[in-house]
């Protein structure tokens, strides 16, 4: 019977976590040439992080947590490179070792035919530092420039932020 209440209860908590982000209130950022949104509860951190355009990360759950799930944009510029969207997730491919150790793809395909054209989607797990992560993006290339949207979370809570996660990079618009 304990067993069953302790279970009961973490189940709740993990139940009440994974809420927390699915609010369903979301902000609407619109950017030179693309829109994003992510949720109120997320910061928006538009400082240019490691090359970023921005960052929006999740909320700490407690003062133990040392990492905060996130989704980021980068524009890279490809005028001259002559780098198509095939040529990039192949490149992408063989960049995973080199972001930290025991890099492993999960998952990478090219999606056609959606309204913001095609892309490439590539999940991957690896560590850095003391953090195992599971990492998935989207890149667009457009206009000679790839568009590189990632969802960071580490491995353990990965279920718990997967739909929030999906849900900014889905959201993700071009406007021009």
């Amino acid at each position: 019977m304990r067993i069953l209440f302790t279970l009961t209860f973490l189940s709740l908590f993990h139940w009440s976590i994974a809420q927390a982000d699915k609010s369903g209130q979301f902000i609407k950022l619109g950017k030179d040439n693309y829109k994003i949104e992510y949720p109120t509860s997320w910061t928006l951190d538009t400082s240019g992080l490691a090359g970023s355009e921005l960052f929006v990360l999740s909320p700490l759950e407690n003062d133990t947590d040392k990492f905060r799930d996130n989704v980021s944009v980068i524009i890279q510029n490809l005028a001259g490179q002559n780098i198509d969207l095939d040529k990039y997730k192949d490149i992408s491919e063989t960049q995973i070792a080199g972001l930290g150790t025991n890099g492993k793809i999960l998952e990478s395909s090219k999606m056609e035919a959606t309204a913001q054209g095609d892309y490439y989607k590539l999940k991957y797990a690896l560590n850095q530092g003391n953090f195992k992560l599971i990492i998935t993006s989207y890149c667009y290339i457009k206009n000679e420039k790839a568009y590189l949207i990632t969802f960071t979370s580490e491995s353990g809570k990965y279920d718990l932020y997967k739909e929030t996660g999906n849900k900014i990079l889905d959201s993700f618009q071009f406007t021009k």
